[in-house]
């Protein structure tokens, strides 16, 4: 079964680049432009990753977060945000509070190598042996 991955990214462009990428790996993929309906749609796709951007309209990423969080189904967070690091840091200790794996940081710019570096390792540690 191909890894899932989910886009919560209000950026329709930088959506469509993640989305040819996994693409472009083997993944199947959902992108969400609105992150106050973000929760309801990750629990019902159930992903394997999620790419998380930290900065947008309505709700942040600290928010939807928690919430994916709280939820407790297992999946792999990349968080992405072009306010640097230490924005993303604060994500990372989020993630430690509720026990979950360190988020991976993807910061913006990045180049599409390293997103499909990212990607691909991610799927790799998701999918099971013979999958």
């Amino acid at each position: 079964m191909s890894p899932r991955l989910m886009v919560i990214d209000d950026d329709a462009g930088i959506a469509k680049v993640m989305g040819l990428a996994a693409t472009q790996i083997g993944m199947k993929f959902l992108t969400v432009d609105d992150p106050v309906e973000a929760i309801e749609r990750y629990t019902e796709y159930r992903p394997d990753i999620v790419v998380l951007d930290m900065i947008m309209p309505g709700k942040d990423g600290i928010d939807v977060l928690r919430d994916i969080l709280r939820t407790g189904i297992p999946s792999k967070i990349v968080l992405t945000s072009g306010f640097g690091e230490t924005y993303l840091r604060l994500a990372r200790g989020l993630a430690a509070f509720y026990g979950a794996a360190e988020p991976v940081l993807l910061p913006k710019p990045f180049r599409r190598q390293e997103l499909i570096d990212v990607l691909t390792s991610l799927a790799s540690a998701a999918t099971p042996a013979g999958a």
